[in-house]
């Protein structure tokens, strides 16, 4: 049962026409997700540090308890696009079929005949199979008559050709949508470096946007750390996963192209619990954030202004009163992560800061964050609770399983 201090009716199913994001607590319309499914059974333990796993996750349990987050937003009006459908659709045409399948075969890695047999491999499966095996990944035992080259009597057949990509249920990260504007992102962590050419091929189904080059070379930016308070408001978490130089060049082109007029940086601490500025704070109303205020304490704020010299890094004493005057309000409310140091230490640990918003004053939540879910309740918030025992393994929420498409203002 929610947990709910004012009573709230669904609003009614709205296909949108377009994309378009300008906001984190706006209706949402239209999400990406991506189901777990057989990548999550190539996480063993001696791998889970490589992976960003913290213990190996149970698959039939994940896909129930994702299952149960996607029934909780169809049932308020949210219209659910699934990674790899998307995929099997695009891949019908060749040469988003190449531009799949070469992205996931490494030259360097395998040798040249090692390569071109993989690659033949891929080409003989139908969509559905080849989808399937891109995200999974292929093993050398996959392969019928791998050649007799160093790189396969070297390894063993339990050895990757294509690597699985397990963490692409926290579909957020890989792509930057602001406006009708999307980002193909460049993934910090070499188990997620492949995953931005999965959404570059679906961004290909989902409809018109313009699309934004990528970071300059080697920079990072992921999803996770792009907060759209509003069309005037976006912060920026830099940090583990996105670096500086990034943050930079797409505050440069929110000023220049979009003309939003406050552009934040946060810098967050390196560490597990802070990976992206949503696992610090989310918002939760329009005037309302959720906070780890234990995390926010060791982070630092930056307003980035556009000189004639380059972008300049204004230091930012106040975080939320710099947000409150950006977006035109008196003052921002901030709900702390519920418990005891001990119990905030814990829930934090499993994401208690980091909501999704259906609408304004409500969002889902993991239920295993009690105290937190109950503040948030206290405050006059909503709260959907899903099963979180299985998603959480990885070090992701709600707001992480989810890539918002289309949201009302």
């Amino acid at each position: 049962m929610a947990l709910s201090a004012r009573a709230r009716q669904p609003e009614p199913r709205v296909a949108p026409a377009v994309n378009s994001v300008w906001s984190e607590v706006g209706a949402l319309r239209r999400v990406l997700v991506h189901r777990p499914a057989r990548e999550l059974e190539r996480v063993v333990p001696d791998a889970l540090g490589d992976m960003l796993f913290d213990d190996v996750p149970w698959l039939p349990a994940a896909q129930r308890e994702h299952d149960g987050f996607t029934a909780v937003m169809r049932a308020n009006g949210v219209d659910v696009c699934y990674l790899d459908q998307l995929l099997v659709r695009a891949v019908a045409d060749p040469a988003l079929r190449e531009e799949l399948t070469s992205a996931a075969i490494d030259r360097a890695r395998l040798g040249d005949r090692l390569h071109d047999d993989v690659a033949d491999h891929l080409a003989g499966l139908a969509p559905q199979p080849l989808v399937d095996s891109l995200i999974a990944g292929v093993r050398l035992a996959d392969l019928p008559d791998a050649p007799r080259t160093l790189v396969t009597r070297l390894g063993s057949d339990s050895m990757f050709i294509v690597d699985p990509l397990p963490n692409l249920q926290f579909v957020r990260d890989s792509s930057t949508w602001i406006g009708r504007t999307v980002a193909v992102n460049r993934l910090a962590k070499a188990a997620r470096a492949r995953e931005p050419a999965q959404l570059a091929v679906a961004v290909n189904m989902l409809g018109p946007a313009a699309v934004w080059p990528t970071c300059p070379p080697r920079a990072s930016l992921e999803g996770g750390d792009l907060m759209i308070v509003s069309p005037d408001c976006v912060l920026i978490g830099v940090g583990e996963r996105t670096m500086g130089a990034a943050a930079e060049a797409v505050a440069h082109r929110l000023h220049e192209q979009l003309a939003v007029r406050s552009v934040i940086a946060v810098s967050l601490p390196r560490s597990r619990q802070t990976m992206h500025l949503d696992t610090v704070m989310t918002m939760v109303d329009r005037d309302t954030f959720l906070v780890s205020l234990e995390q926010l304490r060791q982070c630092a704020a930056f307003r980035l202004m556009p000189q004639a010299d380059g972008m300049h890094a204004i230091p930012v004493e106040d975080l939320f009163g710099e947000i409150a005057r950006a977006v035109g309000l008196t003052a921002v409310r901030v709900i702390a992560v519920g418990g005891d140091d001990d119990t905030q230490c814990r829930e934090q640990w499993s994401d208690a800061a980091n909501v999704l918003a259906l609408r304004p004053g409500v969002v889902v939540a993991y239920d295993r964050n009690v105290h937190t879910n109950e503040a948030l309740a206290r405050a006059g918030i909503e709260v959907l609770p899903i099963a979180s025992a299985e998603l959480s393994r990885g070090r992701g929420g709600p707001h992480c399983l989810s890539c918002p498409l289309s949201r009302a203002c």
